[in-house]
């Protein structure tokens, strides 16, 4: 266990020890009372109804129920609710009914189980941590723990262990000036200060929302802001309840929470305590590392605090900033402090085309030719005319730095001047370096452009957890997804900003995007679905979902924005493309059948020198590998040279497929077809003796359409381990020997799906008729009979089980207006899947 991994595990273990029972709780169906806040938590839809909740690790599965006995019996017995899975025995970890307690502020659910050691018994701790933004799309994580360790603990994040919540409206116009304290709030934690000099007396408080209930911070319903002094008996009082609105007043935003505890201070008028919170723009002060501080005020029973943030700038001061504090070619995000330069691209001609006419234009500098008037940054060349003049100042927004040239030429309609944009963005990896032509208006030219100078932050398109479901694959560069539904279209990438695309204009940098489509073919009423700023989670039934947040304005609810939601389901016999279900509270909600997220499946070795696919029968020559060179050699940075013969280890390798000098790395243990994270590894192991243990190595192969046999690289070394990574085109779908290589049907062009000549695996519609009968699965049970191979193979049956995402009835509901005018006149079938209940679309 690391350092970090053990400081958490003991602070857990203090916190849980350490807590004292404030609050009796009932339970029944998940339905736990709190009679402190006279509140009640319905944890019903924390449990599966259909199939007991799976938990995957590498070296053990915990299969649980929060508040009902396991669907499936644990070692051939009832009772559990936590089945602990080692190495295919079944162990009873905790028994139904738990003990359920509040706290200080936790509810935590204590599970009893079997005997672990010789006189003590396994305990499982489950604390639910409340997080607004998780709801239902989380499950539990098991902390990390030692092998045989007899006291487990959980921590569930979820909006169903949340108390009542008090929040206000965080943005404010004034002077024509938009001020947003949003990016502020907290919805899982609280912002936590000293009170003055006692720096045991701590200021616990929220931005626009109730402080959050939890260890800590059990302060009163309602509370803004409160006081936490461990000295007193009644520790939290609070300093003013979440009431009125952000406004603005004498240059300054403030916030004031009104109503707190009773003020005990003399000849004070006001009979409650109260706080201010006063914003000061501070461009200095990002938001991510901004926090408020005490000024006074304890003695009239106003606290008074003052917070210096770039939050609390207006959008337009934003803005403004940008372009005055602006380099020449850089500028810096006022939130994040980071910096854009996009000086390297200057110095050069770029053109993008339309029709006959060719738009040449410069980076943060005017053109050289004498095509267009002097100082000209964007000009048409076929006439001629200046499309606006060029200057240096980028421009920050959210998404990505613009240029703006403006004063071009006059608009002949409007009496106006031709400006163009040209639209910076962090798109994905592998996408075209180069400008794109989005519009040519007469009066305006819009250019998007996606280049890696702008990438402040790339998420990671992967779950957050040990049976990792990898999402990469799914990521577009070159265009985007499309889904029809009636006269709109939904323009989607996963993890990344669109792709830029001809009449495309969403906002800047947004990862969904809606539309409506004239008839003739143009783009209307455009709405961001939301940004890639998270990556995706588990819900409560162990699928993986990508949300996206901050979209456009919610026509339900004008006080806040849209988002989107996509749940990804393993299906091994689908192509998969996003499909549209429903929206519903301001998000619009996908689901998307695919491989990808059903991770990944064993494969087996062909003599001579072959790997096939156990699922989709392909079958990759290897042999080409080491047709032209049967040895490739790789060097580490401190000169330690690697041999690497995939086909002839015995004859070049003493025995191994890689070896250093006379020690061999390893006979093969494994072949694994990583359907999410786009490669196949070979795994060796029980090489030459290496002090206590044997060497051991991993070829990982990537599909490389354009490298030809390519050459391995060496990943990582440690004493007895060595990992290479070999990019070819041996792997590639295209070199497979398949009789269902041909069997593939193609997307459409509009729902594109990424280039199945770059993965490992072809996605197959016939891939049942040929999968496993009882004779292969008898045979493949004999071949996996040592440990290393049954672990691997324990992955590989996982397909089928719960965490791999059964399939299930699929039905489009109408609730909403919105919803209704896509969905109730719905011709394409695909878009919108059901069972025998068509009426439901027209209800």
């Amino acid at each position: 266990m690391s350092k970090l991994n053990g400081l958490l595990f003991y602070s857990l273990s203090t916190l849980i020890a350490s807590a004292t029972l404030t609050v009796t709780l009932s339970i029944s169906d998940c339905i736990v009372h709190d009679r402190d806040l006279g509140f009640v938590y319905n944890l019903t839809n924390l449990s599966s109804s259909n199939d007991d909740i799976i938990i995957e690790y590498p070296t053990e599965t915990i299969r649980m129920q929060l508040c009902s006995p396991l669907k499936k019996k644990c070692n051939n017995q009832d009772g559990y609710a936590i089945c602990l899975i080692q190495n295919k025995t079944e162990k009873g970890i905790g028994r139904f009914p738990p003990q359920v307690n509040n706290d200080t502020g936790i509810i935590k659910f204590n599970y009893a189980g079997d005997v672990c050691l010789s006189s003590t018994n396994y305990t499982v701790d489950i604390v639910m941590k409340c997080d607004y933004d998780a709801k239902d799309n989380s499950g539990p994580e098991l902390f990390p723990h030692r092998n045989g360790e007899c006291k487990l603990f959980m921590v569930w994040k979820t909006a169903y262990a949340c108390g009542p919540r008090t929040q206000t409206n965080c943005t404010v116009v004034y002077n024509n000036q938009h001020y947003d304290l949003s990016s502020l709030t907290r919805y899982s934690d609280n912002y936590v200060i000293h009170a003055g000099n006692d720096t045991s007396r701590k200021i616990v408080l929220n931005v626009c929302h109730s402080v959050i209930r939890q260890r800590g911070s059990i302060c009163p319903a309602k509370t803004g802001a409160c006081l936490d002094d461990p000295k007193k008996p009644n520790r939290y009082l609070s300093l003013g309840e979440v009431q009125n609105p952000l406004f603005y007043v004498n240059g300054s935003l403030r916030i004031e929470y009104q109503d707190g505890g009773v003020c005990s201070v003399p000849n004070i008028a006001t009979p409650h305590i109260r706080t201010t919170i006063t914003f000061t723009c501070h461009l200095s002060s990002s938001t991510t590392k901004s926090i408020p501080e005490y000024i006074g005020g304890q003695e009239q029973c106003h606290y008074q605090l003052i917070w210096y943030t770039a939050a609390a700038c207006s959008v337009e001061n934003l803005r403004d900033f940008s372009a005055k504090t602006a380099g020449k070619c850089v500028v810096t995000n006022p939130l994040t402090n980071f910096v854009y330069n996009l000086q390297s691209l200057m110095n050069k001609d770029f053109t993008v085309s339309s029709s006959d006419i060719e738009y040449k234009f410069r980076i943060c500098e005017s053109l050289t030719d004498n095509t267009c008037k002097a100082g000209t940054g964007a000009c048409d060349s076929k006439h001629g005319a200046s499309l606006g003049q060029a200057n240096a100042n980028l421009i920050w927004q959210q998404g990505g730095p613009y240029l703006k040239y403006t004063n071009g030429k006059a608009c002949k309609q409007t009496g106006m001047h031709h400006y163009t944009v040209i639209g910076f963005f962090c798109g994905s990896e592998g996408s075209t370096n180069a400008p794109l032509l989005v519009e040519d208006h007469p009066c305006q030219t819009i250019i998007h452009w996606n280049t890696d100078l702008v990438c402040e932050k790339r998420i990671k398109c992967a779950t957050d957890n040990d049976d990792e479901i990898n999402l990469t694959p799914l990521i577009q560069s070159t265009k985007n997804y499309i889904v029809k539904v009636n006269d709109t279209e939904f323009h989607i990438n996963i993890c990344r900003p669109l792709v830029p695309s001809r009449g495309l204009t969403c906002t800047h940098g947004s990862a969904a995007c809606k539309v409506s489509v004239t008839a003739q073919g143009e783009y209307t009423n455009e709405t961001s679905l939301g940004f890639p700023e998270n990556s995706p989670t588990l819900n409560k039934d162990l699928r993986t979902v990508l949300r996206y947040l901050g979209g456009s304005q919610c026509p339900d609810d004008p006080a806040r924005s849209i988002s989107s939601n996509f749940t990804f389901i393993c299906d091994n016999n689908n192509q998969g493309l996003p499909v549209y279900k429903r929206f519903v509270d301001c998000t619009y909600v996908f689901e998307w059948n695919t491989s990808i997220a059903c991770g990944a499946v064993m494969g087996a070795w062909t003599p001579p020198c072959a790997i096939k696919d156990g699922f989709l029968s392909h079958e990759y020559d290897l042999s080409l590998l080491h047709k032209d060179q049967p040895i490739h050699y790789v060097k580490s940075k401190q000169g330690k040279e690697y041999g690497i013969s995939i086909c002839g280890g015995e004859k070049y390798c003493n025995g191994s497929a890689v070896c250093h000098e006379k020690n061999g790395y390893g006979s093969l243990g494994s072949v694994i077809f990583d359907y999410s994270r786009d490669d196949i590894k070979l795994k060796y192991i029980n090489g030459s003796k290496c002090n206590d243990n044997p060497y051991t190595s991993e070829v990982r192969f990537i599909c490389n359409e354009s490298i030809g046999i390519g050459t391995p690289k060496l990943l990582l070394e440690s004493q007895c381990s060595a990992e290479f990574e070999w990019h070819t085109e041996v792997v590639c779908t295209r070199h497979a020997n398949s009789q269902n290589a041909g069997n593939a049907s193609s997307p459409s062009q509009e729902q594109s799906f990424p280039d199945t000549s770059k993965n490992v695996y072809s996605y197959v519609r016939t891939v049942v008729g040929v999968m496993l009968t009882m004779t292969v699965l008898l045979a493949t049970l004999l071949y996996f009979r040592n440990p290393e191979a049954r672990a691997h193979f324990r992955t590989w049956t996982n397909i089928f089980s719960f965490r791999r995402g059964a399939g299930r009835v699929q039905y489009c509901r109408v609730d909403t207006t919105e919803e209704a005018r896509l969905l109730l006149d719905a011709s394409d079938p695909t878009q919108c899947q059901t069972d025998s209940d068509d009426d439901l679309l027209h209800a």
